[in-house]
């Protein structure tokens, strides 16, 4: 097999689709609209490749096809890129590599090692210090093409010599270390709402992703950092659990909820002139934010509402879309 980051004129080749979707192709996938045959399925396209190496019956899926590509670069679409086109050297492997691919696609901990590398492979794609930087920088064609091709021959590597380089990932794993810490010392505050499946975290600072979906149950995550003293009002990020933007198997499925109608009440509320609350329409929004009080930069503005105020107001929507909760 071979792969190629994708581009428009593969469009009308035939080709195996790891991770994203690209047209006209078949699916190893696990974004949303895949048609990844139902026994292969997993939540994550690393998984969901080691499945489909190691099926007794691979050859029955895809006989024809030689051609593999991706849509984006990532982490996940890294480690199942290079299982496809090293099989054999990768299923020893295949628990560590699903770790770091869930490391980066769900901010999940499931192991150390996992997170480790996952920060490794963002720290070789985007650090200064990293020893790819200039041949990222001089590569002629899109940068997440220029990311395959270097990062691909060094896989192993990024597990066997990482802690060669642990100036790169060290520090950013020491701040989720501490995140982890705060919460299981209650440092951070938090409340848990059972029937509606809310997580609150307020704190000064946002807590590392990691720790937020290793120690909050809900299925959604209210962030709050308090920047009262300093700035006179709250940070709010409203995100789905880090999963829930995939098409997941052993994660449960979470339904989503219109909050439409919640950013124009609390827009009615809000005093701040400079921001609003949105849904949509700001720049690099994540796959699983809800709601967020900021510009359409997608920077993250401090609002002048109590966080009593929000979490009362966001209460009454999830009951009013969810008919099944009761009250608390």
């Amino acid at each position: 097999m071979v792969f190629y980051f994708y581009e428009n004129a593969m469009k009308d080749v035939d080709k195996i689709s790891v991770d994203g979707i690209a047209p006209n192709s078949v699916h190893l996938s696990h974004w949303p609209g895949n048609q990844t045959p139902i026994p292969l399925k997993a939540d994550t396209a690393t998984a969901i490749v080691f499945r489909y190496i190691s099926h007794p019956n691979q050859k029955d899926f895809f006989p024809k096809m030689r051609i593999i590509t991706n849509t984006h670069f990532d982490t996940d679409g890294l480690l199942s890129v290079w299982s496809m086109l090293n099989s054999k050297r990768a299923e020893p492997m295949a628990s560590r590599m699903i770790a770091a691919a869930e490391a980066g696609d769900f901010s999940a901990f499931s192991s150390e090692e996992g997170v480790q590398v996952n920060l490794l492979i963002q720290a070789f794609c985007h650090h200064e210090k990293s020893p790819i930087h200039e041949k990222i920088e001089e590569y002629v064609g899109p940068r997440e093409a220029a990311y395959y091709k270097h990062l691909l021959p060094l896989v192993p590597d990024l597990f066997r010599k990482k802690d060669q380089y642990r100036d790169l990932w060290e520090p950013s794993f020491e701040k989720i270390l501490q995140s982890m810490t705060l919460f299981e010392k209650g440092v951070i505050g938090g409340e848990e709402y059972e029937n509606e499946r809310l997580s609150v975290v307020i704190d000064e600072h946002a807590p590392a992703r990691q720790a937020i979906d290793h120690y909050c149950q809900g299925d959604l995550f209210l962030v709050i950092e308090d920047k009262e003293r300093s700035e006179g009002g709250y940070r709010y990020v409203l995100d789905y659990r880090y999963y829930s933007w995939a098409d997941t198997v052993t994660r449960p499925p979470i339904k989503k909820i219109p909050m439409n109608a919640l950013a124009e009440k609390l827009n009615t509320l809000e005093t701040q002139t400079r921001g609003s609350w949105m849904t949509e329409g700001f720049e690099n929004k994540g796959l699983t934010t809800a709601l967020k009080f900021t510009d359409k930069a997608g920077e993250n503005l401090v609002s002048r509402l109590h966080p009593e105020d929000v979490i009362e107001a966001l209460l009454k929507h999830i009951r009013l879309h969810s008919p099944d909760t009761e009250s608390v």
